[in-house]
């Protein structure tokens, strides 16, 4: 019976470190702060959020290097996931307004270009002679039917 007890307790003295180490996770806030980096690295290598949202990705940076300087620091793990936090949504918004801006820019573009075609067709329309009386462009006018 002790020889049972003994193997036993071998057993689970050899076991209870495989338990324990298969328990053991990666702290929340570091999956939180490498998250966050990589929201980081990629609004950072993104040429439009360095041309069109450098103030909103200033704040990304300065967030994420406060969770790296709590981290660092021991803080608590708490602290460190808010600011990783912080940092990836203020990454996803400089990626987003540079987004938002360079499509406002194309519509200004797009709405310049219109303006400018209709100002020629204008033009060309006052240029000919309104025999027809009609003020329709020509391109609009019905063609007679043959």
């Amino acid at each position: 019976m002790t020889e049972g007890i003994r193997r036993g307790g071998l057993a689970l003295a050899c076991i209870a470190p495989v338990l324990i180490a298969g328990c053991v996770s990666v702290p929340r806030a570091t999956n939180e702060l490498e998250a966050a980096r990589a929201a980081y690295r990629a609004a950072q290598a993104d040429p439009q959020v360095q041309a069109r949202a450098s103030a909103e990705l200033e704040l990304a940076e300065r967030d994420l290097r406060d969770a790296e300087n709590l981290q660092s620091a021991d803080a608590a793990p708490a602290r460190v996931a808010h600011f990783s936090y912080l940092a990836e949504q203020r990454a996803r918004i400089a990626q987003k307004t540079a987004e938002l801006r360079a499509a406002e820019a194309a519509y200004a573009t797009a709405s310049e270009q219109r303006d400018r075609l209709q100002a020629e067709l204008r033009q060309r329309n006052g240029a000919q002679p309104a025999s027809s009386g009609e003020t329709a462009p020509p391109a609009l006018r019905r063609q007679p039917a043959r």
